[in-house]
């Protein structure tokens, strides 16, 4: 199997049902209070999980940054054949989004943070681009790894720690299935 289609063998399983009642971004939106005309981010937006449902929330546009050829050649397939003009995939990285400083009311980094060498960068960036007020979605597993090999974990302590050294003033914290923690929270004035 080539990586074009591992990366969509992946796909598969990041949308699954099981996924979706786990964590279902609907709700998870609500908490996050997409509405209206927010501009909104969706960083490692895969094919779209939190994308399309939320551009069906808001007419602001809604970036899906994704550092992958596939899933960007995905999501602008998606977008086309759902008629979303205001979804905008764009190529980037946690660690260096192509948006301009305070440019997004809401930011999404769903099972994404772990995987990144310092995740504190990643939440750093997503502080950059937030407005003033703007409020962050993240989304991480909530249990250490069942093989007991230590990474790929963010403890939902150390991210709530993480996150008050942005600044971040914590709104929510839910868990989802016995399986992922979800934080909502917001940018300071002064960042």
């Amino acid at each position: 199997m080539n990586d074009h289609n591992k990366e969509l063998a992946g796909l598969d399983r990041l949308e699954s049902q099981e996924r979706l009642g786990a964590t279902p971004p609907e709700r998870l939106l609500d908490l996050a209070g997409v509405q209206n005309d927010d501009v909104v981010l969706d960083i490692g937006a895969g094919g779209g999980y939190f994308t399309f449902p939320a551009a069906g929330r808001t007419k602001g546009r809604v970036y899906a940054v994704e550092a992958s050829p596939v899933m960007l050649e995905v999501l602008r397939g998606r977008a086309l054949d759902l008629g979303k003009a205001n979804v905008i995939p764009a190529k980037g990285s946690a660690e260096r989004l192509p948006l301009e400083d305070g440019s997004a009311d809401v930011a999404i980094a769903s099972l994404l943070l772990h995987i990144l060498p310092s995740p504190e960068d990643g939440l750093k960036e997503m502080f950059r681009v937030l407005k003033p007020g703007g409020r962050g979605l993240v989304v991480e597993w909530l249990h250490p790894r069942e093989d007991g090999k230590p990474g790929h974990r963010v403890p939902l302590e150390t991210m709530k720690l993480h996150l008050e050294a942005c600044g971040a003033e914590a709104v929510h914290v839910d868990i989802w299935a016995d399986t992922y923690y979800s934080i909502v929270f917001r940018k300071g004035p002064r960042m």
